[in-house]
């Protein structure tokens, strides 16, 4: 017995020694580019400024709500959501998919790579979720000024249903992953196996039409159902000049799903199209440097949102300086502080309680967040 467990070990190391680096290979064969050391170190440059401010600015977007009372209305606990979607966005993908990507091999061990792709993936689609959650607070503010707008239980309802929805559309992503090693290559890999043989290929069909769901449900049915609303909206609007002062907050709406869809639109149509395998020969060439540039425009999205807060929206302008000199040690300015608490003071409206008085709609700046 121990000289067959010997010669096991013994020809397990001789096929260790004799596997190919998937990196020489793809570089031998295809001269793949993120091979080269100076790719992964721009992209992993990108990478880390992406992350940084990703997180740094969600983060500045939760703990202004948490810290101002008069920012914690419905829309902003959308908003939070979203914040701590991009979060674990940035956290999660901005560092193992480059990471992966440049190695080509899996070294973060095998229960990750179950559930890696599967917090990606349900990441997305709530993001997505809640774009639309929040188009539809709206839509139901113009549209049914009388009607009782969405209150904070039912804001929680709604964030619990797109957390559950988020992760049964994603679950196929963990049911099909797996953590295999490759006989001619170094290393251990994460891959989807959906089948390949004939025998799966009713499965293989799976993924296809997964691909097509996933790329409907996440951009063609919200942005078409987006910009059919907003063009309502904009006509009521101006028939009510009263509620000009609104076209900003709608302004503020169409460039997040504006930037949103900008930011993902190329990695989702690039992983629509290998579905499909309908991948120009030269993509294919260069599969893994589209994917990656593909993916760091996708992560740009993470830092988009509190840029569009700042400039576009006075409230969270206000709130991120008040945070922002609280954090200092020594507070040179005092004055920025209290002129930014005398402004926030009279800058926040609880908008739930007041726009059911249409009368009273003309005197109130309502924003949205």
């Amino acid at each position: 017995m121990p000289a067959n467990g010997n010669a096991s070990s013994s020809n397990k190391s001789a096929n260790q020694a004799a596997c190919v680096d998937i990196k020489e290979y793809l570089w031998t064969n295809h001269s793949d580019l993120t091979s080269l050391p100076t790719t992964m170190t721009i992209f992993l440059a990108i990478y880390g400024l992406i992350v940084t401010l990703g997180v740094l600015g969600n983060t500045l977007v939760v703990l202004s709500v948490i810290r101002h009372k008069s920012l914690q209305s419905v829309r902003n606990m959308f908003i939070v959501s979203l914040s701590v979607s991009d979060i674990v966005i940035s956290v999660v993908s901005g560092t193992i998919t480059p990471i992966t990507a440049f190695t080509k091999v899996w070294i973060f061990g095998e229960l990750l790579c179950y559930f890696v792709p599967f917090i990606q993936g349900a990441s997305l689609c709530f993001s997505t979720l809640t774009l639309t959650a929040i188009a539809i607070d709206r839509y139901i503010l113009i549209i049914f000024p009388t009607k009782r707008p969405i209150q904070k239980p039912q804001a929680v309802k709604m964030i619990g249903l797109d957390f559950t929805l988020a992760a049964a559309i994603s679950l196929p992503m963990f049911i099909k992953q797996r953590f295999v090693e490759y006989e001619n290559f170094c290393g251990q890999f994460c891959t989807e196996d959906w089948g390949s043989n004939d025998a799966g290929r009713s499965t293989y069909g799976i993924l296809e039409i997964s691909g097509t769901i996933v790329f409907v449900f996440q951009f063609v049915a919200p942005l078409t159902a987006s910009l059919f609303k907003e063009e309502i909206k904009t006509c009521s609007l101006y028939r009510q000049q009263a509620l000009k002062r609104r076209l900003r907050t709608n302004r503020m709406l169409i460039a997040m799903v504006g930037v949103f869809v900008c930011c993902w639109m190329p990695s989702v149509v690039f992983n629509f199209l290998r579905d499909y395998q309908w991948l120009p020969n030269f993509v294919n060439q260069q599969e893994y440097l589209i994917g990656i540039i593909t993916h760091c425009i996708s992560m740009s999205s993470t830092i988009w949102n509190p840029c569009l807060y700042t400039l576009l929206n006075e409230q969270f302008r206000l709130a991120f300086l008040t945070l922002l000199q609280s954090f200092r040690t020594t507070r040179k300015k005092p004055d920025i502080r209290a002129r930014c608490l005398r402004l926030m003071s009279t800058a926040f409206i609880n908008e739930d309680q007041e726009v059911a008085n249409p009368e009273t709609m003309s005197n109130i700046n309502v924003q949205y967040f």
